[in-house]
């Protein structure tokens, strides 16, 4: 019987992962066939195509597609490859146009994924439109603005895979009554390292204050408390933290924030009002929930969102190969910011998260040494991912988020279904009650 990948000992609260599953093509080829060709994956937000005709262009599960609001103004997600000979339809990351058109052998396509032109078209004996129709498309759905998609036909739908973890996307949009915007440019940037290193990173708390101790140190001369080191509860959660999984590996970790490091009066009253808005619409409870409440989500396999109350982001992870990863984060805002509020969330999201920020190269390098660190998988051949099993409530920086998502990784690889940890914790009040 072959090794297990996951190794989950409820008796000794041992949870170990076989480092073959970093370096192995054969488990990155199988992790294309199963995972990323039958979940669902962020492909896009609204706000990034407002218009009529506006599309983006982007890579979603090693499938490039485009990301567009067509004529009639439906969103919609199309394979970028033409009928004819495979190439590109369109070669652009963002635009608007009615047309996408080949420029191989010039077969053009409408927006909405009809082929509408084949030069000299009359001497095919079968119109090309007749046999091919148009454009493929994935599945597609949405919640709240985040538009996913999905490969598989036979996959649950979107609401259904979600479920309880829309309550995080909640969370996101009902900063403000008029939701949130991806706000123009993004960081790419590639990894030499494993892409599920950096799923693990994203919702890691127990490593903020080795990696990030230059981070730590900023904000006590700032006079801020750092993350996990305070000492109020709110809404439950106490100053450590709490882990959290939702299922389907959808995971979080959550701890009380102090809202952002106010530089000006403007800023924090902008800030004040959109709180007040939302104690108005929603109740203390869960206005305490948005903008008190920092959070590290992941959304299985590959969607990360991460509101640190300072600037908000979403990110993608896509493995190009077993020890190659590309990453795409976008900047988030809630609309109705005055300028200067936003030029602020900005300010202090690049100075976190920007390529020379005080977050990012330092967990790209984290993840590159643990990757150069498996070379010795054959004397070493387990990573322990335990912090914090057995505890009836696991702190965010315990090992729970991490534990939750790979067990559904296991599942899907496998087949072999390991029960959740805890039960599903919702520590506050949710935005569905809060209404009724």
């Amino acid at each position: 019987m072959p090794t297990p990948y996951v190794i989950d000992n409820r008796r000794d609260s041992l949870f170990q992962i076989d480092r073959e599953v970093f370096t192995s093509q054969e488990i990155f080829e199988k992790e294309r066939d199963l995972i990323f060709a039958d979940a669902w994956l962020y492909v896009g937000h609204e706000s990034e195509v407002p218009n009529n005709n506006d599309f983006r262009t982007r890579d979603v599960g090693g499938r490039s597609v485009i990301f567009n609001r067509d004529r009639h103004g439906s969103v919609r997600v199309l394979l970028n490859t033409c009928l004819h000979r495979g190439a590109s339809v369109c070669r652009h990351p963002r635009g608007n146009q009615k047309i996408f058109t080949c420029f191989y052998h010039g077969w053009a396509y409408r927006n909405s994924g009809e082929l509408v032109n084949v030069p000299a078209g009359e001497d095919y004996a079968t119109a090309p439109a007749d046999v091919y129709g148009g454009l493929r498309s994935p599945r597609i759905d949405s919640y709240r603005g985040f538009w996913f998609l999905n490969f598989s036909d036979s996959a649950p739908d979107l609401r259904t895979w979600l479920g309880t973890s829309a309550y995080l996307l909640d969370l996101a949009v009902d900063q403000s009554e008029d939701g949130i915007e991806i706000l123009e440019g993004s960081h790419n940037y590639t990894i030499n390292a494993n892409w599920k290193l950096l799923v693990e990173n994203s919702v890691d708390g127990y490593h903020a204050k080795s990696v990030h101790h230059t981070y730590f140190e900023m904000m006590m001369e700032l006079g801020q408390t750092p993350p996990m080191l305070g000492d109020g509860t709110i809404n439950g959660i106490p100053p450590a933290g709490v882990g959290t999984e939702f299922g389907n590996g959808h995971a979080t970790l959550l701890y009380p924030g102090n809202g952002l490091p106010l530089a000006n009066e403007k800023v924090a009253q902008n800030l004040a009002e959109l709180r007040g808005k939302a104690v108005a619409k929603h109740g203390e409870s869960y206005a305490s929930a948005l903008f008190n409440i920092a959070r590290n989500s992941i959304f299985f396999p590959n969607f990360v969102l991460i509101d640190l109350n300072f600037g908000m982001v979403v990110r993608t992870i896509m493995p190009l190969g077993p020890n190659r990863t590309h990453v795409t984060s976008w900047h988030v805002a809630p609309r109705g910011l005055d300028q200067e509020s936003l030029q602020y969330r900005i300010d202090n999201a690049l100075t976190f998260w920007g390529p020379a920020g005080l977050a990012t190269p330092d967990d790209v390098e984290a993840l590159e040494q643990a990757q150069r660190g498996f070379s010795t998988r054959r004397e070493v051949p387990l990573s322990d991912i335990s912090k914090g099993m057995g505890k009836a409530r696991p702190a965010a920086n315990d090992e729970l988020q991490m534990r939750a998502w790979w067990r559904q990784w296991n599942y899907v690889m496998t087949g072999e279904q390991l029960p959740c940890e805890v039960d599903e914790l919702v520590p506050f009040e949710t935005r569905e009650s809060q209404e009724a």
